[in-house]
């Protein structure tokens, strides 16, 4: 069993983020915004799909453009 100081404990969640961001660079790009070009891509694509809802088939989907 390995036993650990509070100054460790301490030490260790201090310095926490910046071992993590050595191992793993790219978490802190991920965390970013997205573009404002792929953000428009996705409004505009909700604005033309159309989903109604069918006696026959369910639900229908179709893009109006």
């Amino acid at each position: 069993m390995i036993n650990f100081t509070l100054d460790e404990l301490r030490d260790f969640t201090q310095h926490e983020g910046d071992m993590v961001e050595k191992v793993l660079p790219f978490l802190r790009q991920a965390q970013e915004e997205p573009d404002e070009e792929i953000i428009q891509n996705i409004l505009n694509y909700s604005k033309s799909l159309s989903v109604r809802t069918s006696k026959h088939l369910k639900k229908i989907k179709l893009m109006l453009n």
